[in-house]
């Protein structure tokens, strides 16, 4: 197999969100410098689908409705499978989990068990009757990575508001660092050198660096996606 060759996995990513007294903030990590893919570039939480992450039990345990999920990303099935990952992997990578009345305890304790069960997430919602805020997501965009690199995913990009009473810790594996930056600043940082970013990151922080709240950008950026739709 041919670098060109490498099969692309679908993916899915969450910008989460904060107002400041400097507009918005976005949750970002900086990504293992040993990972294939983009080492040491900071990033948005996420990661590839787990075949798991389609199981038609996780209707039973989130606030999504199969066929409109299908109908906004423009797929004949599986829809959900995309909103599951991107908290899925929220929670594994910075240690928040976006559910019904999860606070910060509950959220180290998912983060530890799919840091040792990295496949049985719903085992653990369901054990825990935990009820996922999959109805916060706001779909933003579609990235595809070009040929040429060792990986390549089909990722959704989403956003979500920031839960208060839960603080981001990172798992030290995938993640080495984690901050809460306004798109400008990490654009900054980006010009000056200390920052590594890829492309969709930049692109979708030049998007979300036009807004002065979060109320603002999540209005504005779902009318602009219901109007790509008409």
């Amino acid at each position: 197999m041919t670098i060109d060759d490498v099969a692309i996995e679908p993916a899915a990513t969450i910008i989460l969100l904060k107002d400041s007294r400097q507009g918005p903030k976005v949750l970002m990590q900086q990504r293992n410098p040993e990972a294939v893919f983009v080492g040491g570039a900071w990033v948005f939480p996420g990661g590839k689908l787990d075949p798991h992450d389609r199981d038609p039990a996780w209707l039973n345990y989130c606030d999504l409705e199969p066929a409109s999920a299908n109908a906004v990303l423009g797929l004949p099935e599986n829809g959900h499978a995309y909103w599951i990952a991107a908290i899925r992997e929220l929670v594994e990578e910075a240690g928040i989990l976006l559910a019904h009345h999860a606070d910060n305890r509950q959220a180290r304790a998912a983060q530890s068990f799919l840091q040792q069960h990295p496949s049985d997430f719903i085992q653990f919602c369901v054990q825990n009757k935990v009820q996922l805020s999959t109805g916060g997501l706001q779909y933003l965009s579609h990235w595809i990575t070009p040929k040429g690199n060792p990986k390549r995913y089909d990722t959704r990009f989403f956003l979500c508001r920031w839960p208060p009473g839960q603080e981001p810790r990172q798992d030290d594996h995938e993640a080495i660092a984690t901050g809460w930056v306004t798109p400008a600043d990490a654009l900054a940082r980006y010009d000056t050198g200390q920052w590594q970013l890829v492309l969709p990151t930049i692109a979708t922080l030049r998007q979300l660096a036009r807004y002065d709240t979060v109320d603002e950008l999540l209005q504005n950026e779902g009318q602009a996606a219901q109007a790509k739709k008409r």
